[in-house]
C-alpha cells in the first residue's frame, strides 16, 4: 500500500537509529571511562531518539492503513527546487570541511551557517548575521575550553 510509506520509512530509520547507537554504545565502552563520557551520552541520545522515531513511525503505518481505502496520492513527483537546496547544503559542508582544514573552526562555522540558513529562506540579515555569529563563537569556546579540543588552522 503506497499510502503507509512514510510510515515505513520512518519506522525503518528508527530501527537503523537505534542500533547504530547500541553499536556505537559497544564500541565506546571500550575506551576509558573518562573519554567515553561524551560518546556514551550521544550514543544514549541516539537510541533515544531512534525509539521515537520508531513509534512514531509505527502509529503512521496504523493512521495511513486506516486511511487507504482507495484514495489516491499526488502525482508522486518532487520539486526540483527541494533537490538544489539539498545540493547547495551538501555543497556548503564541502566547503566547510575544506575550509577548516586551512583557516580553523570559526569562520567556516559562520560561512556554513549564513549560507545554509539563507539557502533555507531566511533572509532577515539583522538577526541571521548575529544568531551566527553567536552560534559560532559559542560552539568554539565549548569545545576548546570544555571538551579541550584543539583545532587545527591559521585564525584561533
Amino acid at each position: 500500500m503506497k499510502g503507509s510509506i512514510m510510515g515505513k520509512l520512518d519506522f525503518g530509520l528508527g530501527l537503523g537509529s537505534m542500533a547504530l547507537g547500541i553499536i556505537l554504545y559497544f564500541y565506546f565502552d571500550s575506551l576509558p571511562s573518562d573519554s567515553a563520557f561524551y560518546p556514551k551520552i550521544i550514543c544514549y541520545a541516539i537510541i533515544l531518539l531512534g525509539a521515537i522515531i520508531t513509534i512514531t513511525g509505527r502509529l503512521r503505518m496504523k493512521v495511513e492503513k486506516g486511511q487507504g481505502d482507495g484514495k489516491t496520492e499526488s502525482s508522486g513527483q518532487k520539486d526540483p527546487k527541494s533537490y538544489r537546496t539539498v545540493l547547495l547544503v551538501v555543497l556548503y559542508l564541502f566547503a566547510y570541511y575544506f575550509l577548516f582544514q586551512v583557516v580553523g573552526y570559526t569562520i567556516p562555522m559562520f560561512l556554513l551557517i549564513v549560507g545554509t540558513v539563507y539557502t533555507l529562506g531566511y533572509r532577515k540579515w539583522k538577526v541571521l548575521l548575529p544568531v551566527a555569529l553567536g552560534v559560532s563563537a559559542g560552539l568554539y569556546l565549548v569545545f576548546t575550553q570544555v571538551f579541550r579540543i584543539k583545532f587545527p588552522g591559521a585564525f584561533f
